[in-house]
């Protein structure tokens, strides 16, 4: 987690800017062309989630918080952001407050294993967050714990195109761990975890599952 912190933390602003679109023509084109499924995942997020209003939501790995955000903005009573790196919380807490939700969301500077929270959550989303975990279920069992409908993942599939290119600029390059997954792989951590996987669909590089606590 300390490789993966100081990561984010560097680019924090870079990542961001996928979303906010804060960079030039050539910029935009080649993130809606090589980063689509990072805007497929989001929309996937949003049409699982469905009606959100009076529930409670936990976004692990929340980055720059623009998933706790927008549920916030559709009526979400409460949505709790966890991530580990700062800048990225900083971001977070910014769009919060330019979006007029931030008294519907908090921020938890931790990793999930060693979070301690203080409530449920009716779902739970943990997106562009698998992608730098070794051992999965550990965490897994832990966000069981605290979950207690659905729980909507990412996982970047194993050997896809982007699979060594990844490994070559994130693990070797700049030093911060990735890793990738295969289907049956993701079922069995998640249902040895408690969960029962309801909904696996293939978006761009990555397996998107719905699953439910058991």
């Amino acid at each position: 987690m300390p490789q993966v912190a100081r990561f984010w933390n560097q680019i924090a602003q870079d990542f961001d800017a996928i979303y906010s679109g804060n960079k030039g023509p050539l910029g935009r084109a080649l993130d809606h062309w090589l980063r689509k499924d990072i805007y497929q995942r989001f929309d996937w997020v949003m049409d699982r989630c469905g009606d959100v209003r009076g529930k409670s939501i936990c976004d692990i790995g929340c980055g720059s918080g623009r998933f706790v955000v927008e549920l916030a903005r559709r009526g979400a009573a409460h949505v709790t952001g966890v991530d580990v790196a700062p800048e990225m919380l900083k971001l977070a807490r910014n769009l919060a407050a330019q979006q007029s939700v931030e008294a519907h969301c908090d921020w938890v500077h931790a990793d999930v294993i060693d979070w301690r929270p203080t409530q449920t959550y009716d779902i739970t989303i943990a997106i562009g967050f698998w992608d730098y975990i070794a051992e999965p279920p550990g965490r897994l069992q832990k966000i069981r714990k605290f979950t207690t409908d659905r729980f909507l993942s990412a996982w970047p599939r194993f050997w896809t195109w982007r699979m060594p290119v990844r490994k070559v600029r994130l693990q070797y390059i700049s030093g911060c761990p990735v890793y990738f997954f295969r289907k049956p792989e993701v079922y069995r951590i998640l249902e040895q975890s408690g969960f029962r996987v309801e909904r696996c669909d293939t978006v761009g590089k990555l397996f998107c599952v719905e699953a439910r606590s058991t």
